[in-house]
């Protein structure tokens, strides 16, 4: 496990309140946790009543108006658990003359931010969440990248997506590639510090853990991360009493869900 020692940040920490400092800090490590949205919840799991009603139709002055099949069910996404321990030597804790909580946060967000984007993305079900990526439909693809997005957009909004709600989530590499596009003039396409756009609007979000021959294509408004609200960052004495040291454990518990992944996703595979 990690050890952490006074020379480490030169200095400060604290103890009980880092809980909700650390859980930003695991989310802002993770683009594409952070990106869709958050449905914080008190429960193990959550449920998402579905409904497809079918049996209207055009009815006649005075005839029989033609009952109703709601075909309702229910998605039921659990929770599952991320968590970690640091181990501090107490002259770390203790030193409170430099603040440390910027650092403190880099770290937890290098370490568990990818691990938590791994997990809602590619997590095969327990121990892991069960990963969204696999109930990504295809996309209709070709050759050209930027013209598959903007397709997949089409047949998401085609679909009943939100069409000012897409996002493209793809590699780091290629969202670079996409930024240093230029003009047959050789004009940059994108202004310096501008976000990466494509098409009709679609904001592009850089997510490591996907690879360069992966682009997913989701309406974010329909695509939420659930969050326990009993995420905490705390620290005990006792497991390193023999070496004056102190523990923090950090565990947070997570889920993806996708209620309607045939209006809310698509996934580009690029040509091998």
């Amino acid at each position: 496990m990690p050890d952490l020692n006074s020379s480490s940040f030169d200095g400060f920490t604290c103890r009980d309140e880092l809980s909700s400092f650390v859980a930003n800090a695991a989310v802002s490590g993770a683009p594409f946790a952070r990106a869709i949205t958050p449905l914080p919840t008190e429960r193990g799991g959550v449920a998402f009543p579905t409904v497809s009603p079918t049996g209207f139709g055009w009815v006649s002055e005075g005839a029989p108006i033609p009952a109703v099949d709601l075909n309702d069910s229910a998605d039921v996404v659990a929770v599952a658990k991320l968590a970690g321990l640091i181990t501090m030597s107490n002259e770390f804790v203790d030193d409170n003359e430099l603040p440390i909580g910027d650092l403190l946060r880099k770290a937890v967000a290098d370490s568990m931010g990818p691990q938590l984007d791994f997990g809602v993305l590619f997590g095969s079900g327990p121990p892991e969440p069960v990963g969204v990526l696999d109930s990504a439909p295809e996309a209709i693809g070709g050759a050209d990248f930027r013209a598959d997005i903007i397709a997949a957009w089409g047949e998401l909004v085609d679909a009943g997506a939100d069409p000012m709600s897409i996002v493209a989530f793809a590699s780091a590499r290629v969202v670079a590639w996409e930024l240093g596009r230029t003009t047959l003039d050789g004009v940059p396409i994108h202004a310096d510090g501008a976000e990466a756009m494509v098409g009709p609007g679609i904001r592009l979000v850089a997510v490591p853990t996907l690879s360069a021959g992966q682009t997913l294509v989701a309406d974010v408004s329909g695509l939420y991360l659930v969050l326990r609200q009993d995420f905490e960052a705390k620290f005990s004495e006792h497991a390193g009493f023999a070496n004056d040291q102190a523990v923090m454990r950090v565990k947070g518990r997570f889920a993806v869900a996708c209620p309607t992944p045939g209006k809310t996703l698509r996934l580009i595979t690029a040509a091998s």
